[in-house]
Parts: C-alpha cells; sequence; structure tokens
C-alpha cells in the first residue's frame, strides 16, 4: 500500500514515510511539534562534548603524527595509515593492494611475527585492512606496550619487504581467494555488490574490481609488483600515524623519531586521474541466495565541495532512516568521499519478493524525490542532523573510532581541526541546501542494477498463498 501510494503522490508517500520513522524511532507528535531552537537545544551534540585533545606534527621523513592522549582508558590504539588503497593499484592489477596488505601483515620468521609477539604480550587487537583509498595496520596494547607496538609498526616498513618471496604471494593469494568466498561468493548480494562496482567503475578505473580485485588480475601479480607497490606506496611521505588513547606524548614523540622518523621518506603518492561515468545505465543481475529482489542506484562525483559533500551525507541519513519493516521494505543509503576528490552517493531499496522490476525503480525513485521536494519537512532534516550527532558521540567513546575520525578529518583536510568544530559542521547545513544539492547531483549520470533472485519464495508464503 505505502509503495503504490509512493508512485502516485510524493507528497503524501513523505507523509506516510515521516509518520513510519517517527513511530521507528519512538516520538511522539507532541515532540515532533517542537520547534527547531527547542530541539536543538534540549538535543544536539555541543563542541565540548565532541571536544578531542590533538596533537599533530610532522617528521623530517614526511611522516604525519597525529596523536590523542587520553589517561582515562587503559590501553593505546596505533594505527598506521597509508595512502594504498586500491584506488593506487596500477591497470590490470586489482586486488595487489589488498595482497600487499596480507603480506605486510605480520612476518614469516619468529622475530617477524608480530601477531604473535603482540599477542603475547596482551595486545587486544591485531588487525590490518585495504579500502578504496588507504591501506591501515592497526594495534591496541595495554599502555605500557607502546613502545613494542611502536617498533613493530618501524620494524614492518624496515624488515619485511627483503623477507618477502613468491612462495609468500601465493600462499596468502590463496587465502584471499578464500576470502573472497566468505565474503563475496556465499553472502547475500555478495556478486551483485562485485557486478556494481564492475558497472560503476568500468575499466580502466583502478576500482572496477573492487578491494578483493578480479580473480584473474590477482593471479597475474607478481613477486616484483609486490615489492614495487611496497617500495612506492608503503613509506613515510604517503602514511599517517596515529596514537589514541593512554600515553605519555613526549614519550610518544621520542619513541616515534627514534624508529620510524629513522626510515627513508620516499615519496607521497597522488591517486590516477579518473572521470565519472558520462551516461548512465540500467543493469540486471541475478541474485542466488537473498529471497529478495533489490534495487541499487550509484552515482560518481568529482571534487565535490566541502558544504555540498555535507548535504549529499545528510540526504543519506534521512533515506537511511527510512525503514519500515512493516511493509517488508530496506533502505540503506551512503555517501563516501575518497582521495583524489572522487565521491560515490549510493541508496539500495530491498522489497517483497514479488514486486516487478518496474515497480521497485518507481518506489527508489520516489524515496530520492523525498530529497527534492520544494518544503522538504524541518523535523525530517532535525532528525538525520541528530543521527549524525549519536554516531559522533558513539564514535568518540571508543578508540577506534577516534582513530577513523582523525584519519579522515587528516585525509580531507590535512592540518590540525578541532575535531568537534569538524563533527558539527553538518549544522551549518539547511534543508535547502539539501534540497538544491540534491537536485543538482542525483541528476547527473547513474548506474542502476536490479538484482532478482533465482531461489523459490520461502515455503512459509507458499503455505499461506495455498490456505
Amino acid at each position: 500500500m505505502l509503495l503504490l501510494t509512493l508512485k502516485n503522490s510524493d507528497l503524501r508517500g513523505l507523509s506516510l514515510a515521516c509518520c513510519a520513522l517517527s513511530l521507528a524511532l519512538g516520538v511522539s507528535g507532541a515532540a515532533l511539534a517542537q520547534s527547531r531552537s527547542d530541539i536543538e537545544e534540549s538535543h544536539r551534540a555541543t563542541e565540548e562534548m565532541l571536544s578531542l585533545d590533538v596533537e599533530r606534527y610532522v617528521l623530517p621523513n614526511g611522516l604525519v603524527v597525529v596523536q590523542a592522549p587520553d589517561t582515562s582508558t587503559s590501553s593505546v590504539l596505533v594505527w598506521m595509515t597509508f595512502r594504498a588503497g586500491a584506488l593506487y593499484e596500477p591497470p590490470e592489477r586489482s586486488g595487489l593492494a589488498h595482497l600487499v596488505e596480507h603480506l605486510m601483515a605480520t612476518g614469516p620468521t619468529p622475530e617477524t611475527d608480530y601477531q604473535g609477539l603482540l599477542a603475547r604480550r596482551r595486545a587486544r587487537s591485531f588487525n590490518a585492512f585495504t579500502g578504496v583509498d588507504k591501506m591501515i595496520f592497526t594495534t591496541v596494547v595495554p599502555a605500557e606496550e607502546l613502545p613494542l607496538a611502536l617498533w613493530v609498526a618501524a620494524d614492518r616498513l624496515g624488515t619485511l619487504p627483503g623477507l618477502l618471496d613468491a612462495a609468500l604471494v601465493e600462499k596468502e593469494r590463496g587465502v584471499i581467494e578464500q576470502e573472497r568466498a566468505e565474503r563475496l561468493v556465499d553472502v547475500p548480494y555478495g556478486l551483485v555488490e562485485e557486478h556494481i562496482l564492475a558497472r560503476l567503475f568500468p575499466v580502466p578505473h583502478p576500482l572496477h574490481g573492487g578491494v578483493l580485485g578480479t580473480p584473474a588480475e590477482l593471479g597475474r601479480v607478481t613477486l616484483i609488483e609486490v615489492r614495487d607497490f611496497i617500495a612506492t606506496r608503503l613509506v613515510p611521505a604517503n602514511a599517517t600515524l596515529t596514537i589514541v588513547g593512554n600515553f605519555d606524548s613526549a614519550l610518544a614523540h621520542r619513541l616515534v623519531e627514534q624508529g620510524l622518523g629513522r626510515l627513508a621518506s620516499g615519496r607521497r603518492a597522488q591517486p590516477p586521474p579518473v572521470f565519472p561515468p558520462s551516461a548512465g545505465l540500467v543493469d540486471k543481475t541475478e541474485e542466488r541466495i537473498s529471497r529478495q529482489p533489490r534495487i541499487s542506484l550509484a552515482w560518481r562525483f568529482r571534487d565535490v565541495a566541502p558544504d555540498h559533500s555535507l548535504a549529499l551525507e545528510l540526504g543519506a541519513q534521512m533515506l537511511t532512516l527510512l525503514v519500515d519493516g512493516a511493509f517488508g521494505m530496506r533502505i540503506e543509503a551512503d555517501y563516501a568521499e575518497h582521495a583524489g576528490g572522487e565521491s560515490v552517493f549510493r541508496m539500495d531499496l530491498e522489497l517483497p519478493y514479488d514486486e516487478p522490476v518496474a515497480v521497485v525503480e518507481d518506489d527508489a525513485n520516489g524515496f530520492l524525490r523525498m530529497l527534492t521536494l520544494r518544503e522538504m519537512p524541518v523535523d525530517f532534516i532535525l532528525t538525520a542532523h541528530l543521527a549524525m550527532d549519536r554516531a559522533a558521540l558513539f564514535a568518540l567513546d571508543q578508540l577506534e573510532g577516534r582513530a577513523r575520525i582523525l584519519v579522515k578529518l587528516e585525509s580531507l583536510f590535512e592540518r590540525p581541526e578541532s575535531v568537534g568544530a569538524f563533527l558539527l559542521r553538518h549544522w551549518e547545513i539547511e534543508r535547502e541546501l539539501v534540497r538544491d544539492t540534491a537536485r543538482v547531483f542525483l541528476r547527473q549520470p547513474r548506474v542502476i542494477v536490479h538484482a532478482r533472485p533465482t531461489r523459490p519464495r520461502p515455503a512459509r508464503v507458499t503455505r499461506q498463498d495455498e490456505e
């Protein structure tokens, strides 16, 4: 019923959606009737709530160091972030960055078994991951083990590259093949995600194979290419070291200079020039695991201004809040900025099994039009603002969350910035700017992918139909 209403009347659809949102959030009609100033005064976060003491400095070899001490915690987190994500891979070598991350996380000898060494010293976490534009090595250790964590960060760059051989490359290639099976092949919409990336980032864009890469291109990566990627990307001038938690700033500064500060600088990597598609497309693919159809709409943009980026982020938050399980729908939207000035806006809409393809696409467009209505309800965008405040507060409660915020701040601005002011900038964006930004950006060429289930309907539905 709601889906039909959305197609026939955007205004009525918006009213129903806002009512559903109010019920989902447990907000009464009286609360929604509060004035904007009352809501902001009683619920919005303040800069003091989101404050974080930060010290930033740059070593002579180009390494950027960001420190955020907090003696109220018992642990310290150390992140090494490199501009070495999938975006920086050479042509026809998708998956190379992720393979390098596997090879460089921990070494093959007892002296370079960093994971085992840190575990014996009570490390609380040890991990590494590769994204679109970043490669990150992270560990959380007891406060007194900061010297060890920083030694590992330096030794990884100074010792490990010389120990790599073809056998290790082949071993980790096999591990990644299994990871692809677990993360893409055997999960709902996993292969659909791979399909969307191939359409959104066509060859020769370095992201056409995603972070995991295509099996064919990953299979052609050689030891020489691995070593070259490490030599040019995993260097101090191309990295940011983030230290968060219980530590002494002066001691950390001295340890960083004695270890990482002695490494050769290298050069900062520049992302390749890439351009958004000049024309949109509509595509269909099969979904083998999920029993629900899904439509995904995605846009690629270049060099989006900061205010427009925040407006798109708010728009994505507003769409994500429209979750109505009673009608069998799920909406998820996201806006992400990457190195090199490239951004992606995306919305996924899952619907009941029997919805025709044309209806699904009409409904997706109906939800998007909520962002472009002339009179967007004030309470709608206020809810999105408050949700972003809550997300920031939750992130700052965790060492990993603080590190992510600091890394994002560094990648966007490359200068010391007030964390609180940065996290509250979205309050400067009015609903009119969200509306106008959506009208301009979401009318640009887009990729639309319909994922249709190939599995039969659930037995429960069949029995109900028979009755």
